[in-house]
Parts: structure tokens; C-alpha cells; sequence
């Protein structure tokens, strides 16, 4: 009980203190909850992202900013409603909890569409099909489902993996971000990371050598998700989305 009361502290605490990374236009006021308007003052639309899935939404090294292909279709779409973008950085586990509160209107980080998520937010249509992988340290045994109750698997919380793994009888050993998760990997506190396939291939490479990639082990559909209430922008992201398959 303590341990629930303490996490739910922490994640108000850290919702307050979302950090303004990027973006265009003034930033916004603490307009909080279903009476947020839309779009928000100055014609400035929020998005939250832990920014540490590569490809999708990460912090470029040079400039610091948040990019990546879902910042590419956000940005587009705001386009469309003729708004700019303000870009805040959380804790994954908070992305949801801060469109569904109305702190921010859209929610980015290869996050998988389901139907409990759909509860408190709505979705895009998928931009992404990929599944999840495990990431572990090149030599050594190639992990698996069938053999991942015999082992330190490692996930950042409230992920579809961590719940995926605990569906299957497994307790993983949950970090807070991707970085934490790398870090215990590295120090052989946990023996595989599971994560996105696009995450975890990426990670290997980039790895020199010291990380590979599993199979895959899950089938995920990423979506961005969408502030309950407002039709125009999910129509403006399904639009987006669907102009870059059409580009391909």
C-alpha cells in the first residue's frame, strides 16, 4: 500500500514538473483536465515523450532537440489544424496518465494500441507494426520466452512488455527508462532487456559488438495517442499517416 501511495505521489510530482524541450510558440499554461481547450492557447498542441526510442522520438546529440519519425507525423498534422507544437519529456509511465489528465494532447513513444489503453485515450490508426524483441549480451545464450522464467529480464515499467511478461507468469525487473535498463544490462544485474524490436535492433547495433538482438517474440501495432474529445487532430494524424504510406 505504502509502495502504490508512493508511486502515485511520484508520478503527480513528475507530471508537474514536465520539461519544455522543444517546439515552437510560447509555452502554455497548467491547463489541466477535460476543460482543457482546443487547440490551446496560441494555437500550441502538447506532446509528451520519454524520447528514448530511436528512430520514433529521441533528443538529436547536436541540438538537443526531440525528433524522429513520430515527431515528423505530429508536426505535420499540426500543420493540417494550422498549430504549432510544444514537446515535454516524462517518464513513460506517465505518457498516458498525462493525455488522458489533459496535461498534454497527444502522447509519443512506440506506444502499442490496445484495448485497455483505448479506455483512457484515443489512438491514431498504426503508423507501425513491429514486436518485441530481447536485447542481451552477444555470447551468451539467446533468450526466450520459453526460458525467460529462468532469467533477469529487465523492462521499463508500464510497457505492453513488462505486462505481456507478468501475463506469462514472469516479474520482470522494472526500471524507470530505457538508460537504467541499458546500465544494468551492461553490469550484468539482469540478463535481457525486452523492448520494441526497432529499439532493441537499434541498441545492438550501436552496441560495438556487446549487445544482439533476440527473435521476435511479439506482434505490437504503434499508434499516437489522442486526448479523448478531440476528432479533428486524430483526423489530421490518421491523415498524416496515411500520406506517408502512400509516399512509400
Amino acid at each position: 500500500m505504502q509502495r502504490h501511495l508512493h508511486d502515485h505521489l511520484t508520478r503527480l510530482v513528475s507530471l508537474a514538473a514536465l520539461a519544455l524541450v522543444a517546439g515552437c510558440g510560447e509555452r502554455v499554461g497548467a491547463d489541466v483536465g477535460a476543460g482543457v481547450p482546443f487547440p490551446r492557447a496560441n494555437n500550441t498542441l502538447i506532446v509528451v515523450t520519454n524520447a528514448e526510442t530511436p528512430q520514433y522520438s529521441y533528443r538529436d546529440k547536436e541540438s538537443g532537440e526531440v525528433v524522429g519519425i513520430e515527431l515528423d507525423i505530429v508536426r505535420a498534422a499540426a500543420a493540417k489544424l494550422g498549430c504549432q507544437i510544444e514537446t515535454r519529456i516524462t517518464k513513460f509511465e506517465n505518457l498516458l496518465f498525462a493525455v488522458k489528465s489533459g496535461e498534454a494532447d497527444m502522447a509519443v513513444s512506440v506506444i502499442s494500441i490496445t484495448e485497455p489503453r483505448k479506455v483512457d485515450v484515443d489512438f491514431s490508426i498504426p503508423y507501425a507494426v513491429d514486436g518485441g524483441k530481447f536485447l542481451y549480451r552477444a555470447g551468451e545464450p539467446m533468450p526466450t520466452m520459453i526460458r525467460a522464467e529462468k532469467l533477469r529480464i529487465g523492462v521499463v515499467e508500464a510497457t505492453t512488455y513488462d505486462r505481456y511478461l507478468c501475463s506469462h507468469g514472469i516479474d520482470p525487473v522494472r526500471f524507470f527508462s530505457q538508460m537504467d535498463a541499458i546500465e544494468a544490462l551492461k553490469d550484468k544485474r539482469i540478463d535481457a532487456l525486452m523492448n520494441d524490436g526497432i529499439v532493441v535492433m537499434t541498441e545492438a547495433e550501436q552496441s560495438n559488438g556487446m549487445f544482439a538482438a533476440s527473435r521476435f517474440e511479439t506482434r505490437e501495432l504503434f499508434g499516437i495517442a489522442v486526448r479523448k474529445g478531440l476528432p479533428e487532430l486524430k483526423a489530421a494524424l490518421d491523415e498524416t499517416i496515411l500520406e506517408r504510406r502512400g509516399a512509400k
